[in-house]
C-alpha cells in the first residue's frame, strides 16, 4: 500500500488514497499489446524492487515514441489508482526517449510505503492519442491520485483497446513491499500478488534455473573461447532478473574434473529443486554434430557424446512449467559409428556484457509454458565464431555468431512483449544476414540459419 504525502508535511501525516474504492484490479491484466509499433519501459529506483515500510517509491517511465502516459498502480489489496496524470501533473504528454519521473521533482507529493504489504504492480500505457475517457474520469478535485473501481477499469480497458494496436504500448513490473524489520524479528507473511497463482500466493516466486554448459578446453581453438557465450547469457539474466528469481549453475564450477562430462551435465539437471511454476534454461556452447539415426549430439572435448534428446528428456522429468534448451554448436553430419572429426570454426575471444531485456523476461521466461528447443544452425551446416577483424561491435567484443545475434535481438527488443516464435524469427534472420556479411567468400557454407526443433 502507498500513502501520498504533501512534501511540506512529509513526516507529519498522510492521507491514503488507496482503499477509497473497492476493486480487484483484474482489468490491468488485459492491457497486453505485443503488436505495438513502439515500446515503453517502466522501472523504479531500487534494482531489487523491494521496499520497506517508510521508504519512498520513485517511478520512471520512458517511451520510444512521444505520446500520452497513463501509469496505473495496483497495491497488495488489489486496489488500483492512476499515478499519472495526477492532481499535480495533469499534462501527461511525454516526449520520445525522455525519462519521466513519477512523481516529478516539482509534483508536490511523494509516495511512501505503508501497510498492507505484499506483491504490487506498476503498469504503464502510452497512447499516441489522448484517451478522453480516462482523462474525464479522474477526480483530481477530491484525490491527489485517482482511484479506479472495476467498472471504471473495464471501461478504461475498452477505451485503450479501441485504439489501433500500433498506436499504443504497455509495460508492467512487479514490486514487493514489506514491513520494517526490527533487530532479528522475522518479517510477517506478505499478501499474495493478485496476478499470481494460488501457489504463488503462498510465498513461492517463479524462478529461472540457468544451467551454463561451456565445453571449455585447451585442446582446440573453439574450446578456448566458448566461455564467452555463457558469460554473455549469464550477464543478460543477472542484469534483469532480480529478487532471488534467478538460480545460476555454471558447470565450469560444478564439473567433476578438468573437462566437462556427460555426467556433469545430466547430474546438475537431476539435482535441481524445481517447482511446477519454474523455468529451466539449459545453454550449451561447444562442438556438435548429428547422427543419422539418433539426431543431434554435443561432442565434448572429453571424447563423450551427449544426445540432444537425452538433455531434453532429462529436462522434462523435472516437470517445470517451461524447459529451454539452446545450443551454439554445429549441426553437420558425423555419425557416431564413424570416427568423430571436429569441424573447423573461426575463433575470436569475447567478454561482452549484455544488459536490458526486462520487459521480455516476463513474456519469454515467466509466462510461456512447454518446451523451447533451439540450435545455432540447420541440419548439415556448421556454426561459426567471428574472425579477428570482426571481433567488436560498438566497442563490445563478440563471441559466436548465433549467440551474439541472439543477444542483439533480445537487446533491441528489450522493451517489447514478444513470444518465442517472434523472437526466433528475428534471431534467424539477423544471424544469417550477419553471417553472409562477415563470411561471404571466406567459407563454402552460404548460410547460417538457426534451427528450432520445438517452440511453444
Amino acid at each position: 500500500m502507498k500513502h501520498i504525502y504533501p512534501i511540506l508535511l512529509l513526516f507529519l501525516f498522510g492521507t491514503s488514497v488507496f482503499g477509497q474504492v473497492g476493486t480487484r484490479g483484474a482489468f490491468l491484466e488485459k492491457f497486453d499489446n505485443s503488436n505495438s509499433s513502439f515500446s515503453v519501459q517502466v522501472d523504479v529506483d531500487k534494482p531489487d524492487r523491494v521496499y520497506q515500510e517508510g521508504e519512498v517509491l520513485q517511478v520512471y517511465v520512458s517511451s520510444r515514441e512521444e505520446g500520452y502516459l497513463y501509469l496505473f498502480y495496483r497495491d497488495a489489496d488489489a486496489k488500483v489508482t492512476v499515478l499519472f496524470p495526477n492532481q499535480y501533473q495533469r499534462d501527461n504528454r511525454i516526449r520520445q526517449n525522455e525519462g519521466v519521473p513519477v512523481p516529478g521533482p516539482d509534483a508536490g507529493f511523494r509516495i511512501r510505503v505503508g501497510a498492507p504489504f505484499g506483491h504490487e504492480l506498476l503498469k504503464a500505457v502510452v497512447s499516441k492519442k489522448p484517451l478522453p475517457f480516462i482523462d474525464n474520469t479522474m477526480d483530481f478535485a477530491k484525490f491527489a491520485i485517482a482511484p479506479v473501481d472495476d467498472n471504471a477499469g473495464n471501461a478504461i480497458g475498452e477505451a485503450i483497446e479501441r485504439q489501433e494496436e500500433t498506436d499504443w504500448a504497455e509495460h508492467s513490473i512487479n514490486i514487493r513491499t514489506v514491513p520494517r524489520r526490527n533487530g532479528n524479528t522475522p518479517p510477517p507473511p506478505v499478501r499474495p500478488d493478485p496476478g499470481q497463482s494460488e501457489q504463488q500466493g503462498q510465498g513461492t516466486l517463479k524462478k529461472i534455473h540457468l544451467i551454463l554448459a561451456a565445453d571449455v578446453s585447451s585442446n582446440d581453438s573453439v574450446g578456448s573461447v566458448v566461455a564467452a557465450d555463457t558469460y554473455n547469457l549469464r550477464q543478460l539474466l543477472e542484469n534483469n532478473v532480480a529478487g532471488g528469481r534467478l538460480n545460476i549453475i555454471d558447470l565450469q564450477d560444478k564439473r567433476s574434473g578438468s573437462q566437462l562430462t556427460k555426467n556433469d551435465m545430466l547430474r546438475e539437471i537431476r539435482n535441481l529443486n524445481v517447482s511446477s511454476d519454474d523455468t529451466i534454461f539449459f545453454f550449451y556452447s561447444g562442438h556438435g554434430a548429428f547422427d543419422s539415426a539418433q539426431g543431434q549430439y554435443f561432442a565434448l572435448a572429453a571424447q563423450e557424446q551427449v544426445l540432444r534428446s537425452e538433455v531434453i528428456d532429462a529436462l522434462k522429468t523435472k516437470r517445470a512449467r517451461l524447459s529451454i534448451l539452446i545450443s551454439d554448436c554445429c549441426y553437420n553430419q558425423a555419425d557416431l559409428t564413424a570416427k568423430h572429426a571436429r569441424p573447423q570454426q573461426i575463433q575470436i575471444q569475447s567478454r561482452g556484457e549484455i544488459k536490458g531485456l526486462r520487459p521480455l523476461v516476463e513474456k519469454l521466461f515467466f509466462e510461456t509454458e512447454g518446451v523451447v528447443d533451439i540450435t545455432a544452425s540447420e541440419k548439415g551446416t556448421y556454426g561459426f565464431i567471428y574472425p579477428r577483424e570482426h571481433r567488436e561491435e560498438n566497442g563490445v567484443n563478440k563471441g559466436s555468431v548465433f549467440t551474439w545475434n541472439l543477444r542483439k535481438v533480445l537487446t533491441t527488443e528489450m522493451y517489447a512483449s514478444k513470444d518465442w516464435k517472434t523472437i526466433f524469427g528475428s534471431v534467424r534472420e539477423e544471424t544469417n544476414k550477419d553471417f553472409q556479411q562477415v563470411f561471404s567468400g571466406r567459407v563454402e557454407q552460404k548460410e547460417l540459419k538457426p534451427h528450432a526443433f520445438t517452440l511453444p
